[in-house]
């Protein structure tokens, strides 16, 4: 085992990569919800891309060190102490038994990524780790809970990831969006409400859609036959307000879609609290595809 749970925390769950290929049973991909962190973790403890983390939201999180390991935090700066020491975040952290672990409030950015070396081995429901709430797979953290690894495995290289890759949570986003097939269902005055303005994070945003704030688009469709929706997907309500569909979203909606964000703009997202402002902005499929290629090919995805 590694650490004992003293707090919890605001919502704090184990999550890997994903669970895939199962849409048509009605499981969302769920998942990580800042991609770019989750990969920088285990990139920088040579863990395979799967390997299974936490994701800590909002801080309120304490544990307690039960054997020697690796660590790395990622993502948010949720004010990571261990012992009450501030620590570097994105680098290679060693513990040993005793050390608690604290993340208290978040200064920048939303969600904090706690990787151990080779993983935590939670048990597997659907051919992935990740907690869904919302579909009742397994559950967030509670106190007293014990979060286990696997023992004996060699400590990690002290690595840290080159500064120019650390994101800045506070700028204003910008949003890169594919069309869908029902991008030219919207005319020009209703796309060019869309991309002319600042929009507004809801504080009504969680890991299954993210809500924004703003003009509403006029003469949205009030009424559409269900159909499949994935992740990314952009969904306009009949008030005319976007929804970003996030990694617990459900696999089947009505409302139609003016679009698809880029994948690698969604880990951003995630990291931008209520009251952050987005834009959106088209994005080719071959400027896409060729972007997403090489992150997957630096992380060993596939």
């Amino acid at each position: 085992m590694s650490f004992k749970v003293i707090k919890p925390g605001f919502l704090s769950l184990v999550e890997d990569y994903g669970r895939f290929g199962l849409a048509q049973y009605g499981l969302s991909q769920s998942g990580v919800m800042d991609e770019h962190a989750y990969c920088w973790a285990n990139h920088l403890l040579d863990n395979h891309f799967n390997d299974a983390v936490l994701e800590i939201t909002f801080g309120g999180c304490e544990l307690k060190a039960l054997t020697n390991s690796s660590i790395v935090v990622t993502g948010a700066d949720l004010d990571f102490k261990i012992n009450g020491k501030e620590q570097l975040l994105w680098h290679v952290l060693s513990i040993k038994p005793d050390d608690v672990l604290t993340w208290s409030m978040a200064k920048n950015g939303v969600r904090s990524y706690l990787a151990i070396k080779s993983g935590f081995q939670t048990k597997e429901l659907f051919n992935s780790r990740s907690v869904n709430l919302r579909e009742h797979i397994g559950s967030k953290l509670a106190e007293g809970d014990e979060l286990l690894s696997k023992i004996d495995v060699p400590e990690a290289v002290q690595h840290a990831i080159p500064s120019h890759f650390v994101p800045d949570y506070k700028q204003d986003l910008i949003l890169r969006l594919l069309p869908s097939y029902q991008f030219d269902q919207f005319d020009s005055q209703q796309k060019q409400i869309f991309f002319n303005q600042r929009y507004t994070i809801s504080s009504a945003s969680d890991r299954t859609g993210c809500r924004l704030e703003g003009q509403g688009i006029q003469n949205v469709p009030s009424t559409m036959i269900s159909e499949g929706i994935s992740y990314g997907s952009v969904e306009i309500t009949t008030q005319g307000l976007p929804i970003i569909l996030l990694k617990d979203s459900p696999t089947i909606g009505g409302y139609p879609k003016i679009g698809t964000m880029f994948s690698l703009d969604l880990a951003d997202l995630a990291q931008r609290q209520s009251g952050s402002k987005v834009i959106f902005e088209l994005i080719n499929i071959e400027t896409a595809q060729k972007k997403r290629n090489d992150f997957n090919a630096f992380f060993a995805i596939n």
